[in-house]
């Protein structure tokens, strides 16, 4: 591919990576209309990294580091937690950019190029849960953004490209190894999903060399990264924790995802089929299938109803491919579908592409305006919980946030302001929200039978042993995460804390000096 053809997809992508990055750092604020409890996870996450813990090792989490990592770059760029995600995503697009330009400027046309470099650049910069309506603001649950659009990016090379150049393995090497990676770090799952994906490009002779490198450098950034973080094996077994947890789906549930989903694979199967008629070969059978399989896999264990955006993406590679293998004794009719296929994929792009940049709108224009209720701890003031169609929601996270400025100013009471607390809820936010030492251990949060139960939890040491002050509120964000915890840890409480404030929001207890002796029952001693 020439370079004029393309430098559309190059100005494309770097105008929609600019504009987005924009509209997400320039307000200044994180804004946020549904899942704020969801959002103080990777804030925390990113205050306790810059404070210098690392994921798995100091705190136990199924994610992986690059959840905190990322945000923990804004808030240490900026030192206001209010543009943590902003900026952090900000610098992930500018990452991402350069290898969007590569892969899609060597393989794909324009036609087919910019709008999905532009649909994937509003996917990953959009603050919405993908599948969901744009006044549902949120950054929470970014890594599954940030997984859709890297494996998005890194399946357009299932194609080869029109016109190698020098160096030409090695860029692609480099550019997959990047994404797959990335995606490791973010959410193992992805990553399992992109390793398999370049193993199947071991099967394409063509392909096959900057396959085996890009494997090859996979290895060797995971060597790397794990002398510097050391915590690989923590991640597993805390993945192997939060699966016995929550890790088998009932077979209801898969039938009535793949209902909801049908559509989105009749059109996809419809697609596939027509490339293959024009180029029947078994690595592309094995591409559709990786992109439908693996697809329906992660969506369900998203929190995300429809919207595959494997499918769509191999929706794209497959029209390139009919445009590439024209078949010279097609009818009219086929011919005319083969020509209209660019169209075709713009329009299935169109309904998440326009909602994504809806949303990017939307919190644009309520940060910057100061919508909402702002958060009235010592490091919240720059996070507004905001109002958009639902008043409902928004009374029952402005009620949260009004709970955390009280229990802020409750722990500012105490004698000992700077302890390291614990609340026993979904969310533990006030070191980074009152600028405290972050807890040393426990779980980055707690959520009731996702990642804890009654069976599988931490040992009451392990979650405890850290802390000086514990938290219970009285009007928990998560109910049922609350009442588990008590149940839990109750007797640990009781036994080396004791209850010294109550308000009508929270019941805190403060460690005690020395633990309260065990009474044992006497009586007549054997010889």
């Amino acid at each position: 591919m020439s370079r004029l053809s393309s430098s559309p997809i190059t100005l494309a992508t770097w105008a929609t990576t600019l504009i987005c990055a924009a509209l997400l750092v320039l307000p200044g604020v994180t804004a946020s209309s549904m899942y704020f409890n969801d959002i103080l996870i990777f804030l925390d996450g990113a205050y306790r990294v810059v404070e210098g813990q690392v994921p798995n090792r100091d705190f136990h989490t199924a994610l992986g580091p690059l959840n905190f990592y990322l945000p923990g770059l804004g808030y240490w760029l900026t030192d206001r937690l209010g543009m943590a995600m902003p900026v952090g995503m900000a610098v992930l697009m500018l990452v991402t950019a350069p290898i969007i330009v590569h892969v899609f400027g060597t393989r794909l046309r324009p036609l087919i190029g910019v709008p999905l470099a532009i649909f994937l650049v509003l996917l990953l910069a959009t603050p919405m849960n993908t599948g969901e309506i744009p006044a549902k603001i949120s950054f929470a649950m970014f890594y599954n953004r940030i997984g859709w659009a890297l494996l998005g990016v890194l399946l357009v090379l299932h194609l080869q490209p029109n016109q190698p150049t020098r160096g030409q393995d090695w860029r692609d090497a480099a550019a997959a190894a990047i994404l797959t990676m990335l995606l490791f770090y973010t959410k193992m799952t992805y990553g399992v999903v992109a390793l398999s994906f370049l193993a199947l490009l071991l099967l394409q002779r063509a392909q096959r060399k900057w396959a085996a490198i890009a494997i090859g450098l996979c290895i060797a950034i995971g060597l790397l990264v794990e002398v510097i973080w050391g915590g690989t094996r923590m991640h597993i077994a805390d993945l192997i924790e939060a699966t016995k947890v929550s890790g088998v789906i009932e077979s209801y549930i898969y039938v009535r995802s793949f209902m909801r989903v049908s559509g989105e694979y009749i059109v996809f199967a419809l697609i596939a089929g027509l490339a293959l008629w024009h180029r029947p070969r078994i690595t592309d059978i094995l591409f559709y299938l990786l992109c439908g399989t693996a697809g329906f896999a992660l969506i369900n264990q998203n929190f995300q109803h429809i919207g595959i955006i494997t499918m769509l993406v191999g929706s794209a590679v497959a029209a390139e491919i009919m445009l590439r293998h024209k078949r010279a004794n097609a009818s009219i009719p086929m011919k005319s579908l083969v020509q209209g296929a660019p169209l075709a994929i713009g329009v299935l792009l169109l309904p998440i592409a326009l909602s994504s940049a809806a949303a990017v709108g939307i919190h644009a224009v309520m940060a910057s305006t100061r919508a909402g209720f702002a958060l009235q701890t010592p490091n919240g003031t720059d996070i507004r919980i905001v109002n958009i169609f639902n008043r409902g929601q928004y009374d029952f996270y402005r009620r949260y946030g009004q709970s955390l400025g009280s229990g802020a100013a409750l722990i500012a009471s105490l004698e000992k302001p700077d302890a390291r607390v614990l609340v026993m809820d979904f969310v533990s936010p006030f070191a980074s929200l009152a600028g405290l030492p972050p807890q040393d251990g426990g779980n980055a949060w707690m959520h009731d039978n996702r990642n804890f139960d009654m069976q599988v939890h931490l040992p009451a040491e392990e979650m405890l042993g850290g802390v000086d002050v514990v938290m219970i509120p009285k009007q928990p964000v998560a109910e049922g995460t609350t009442q588990k915890m008590r149940e839990i840890y109750g007797p640990y409480l009781e036994r080396h804390f004791e209850q010294t404030r109550s308000t009508n929001l929270w019941i805190l207890y403060e460690r005690r000096l020395v633990p309260e002796a065990v009474t044992r029952p006497t009586g007549p001693q054997s010889s």
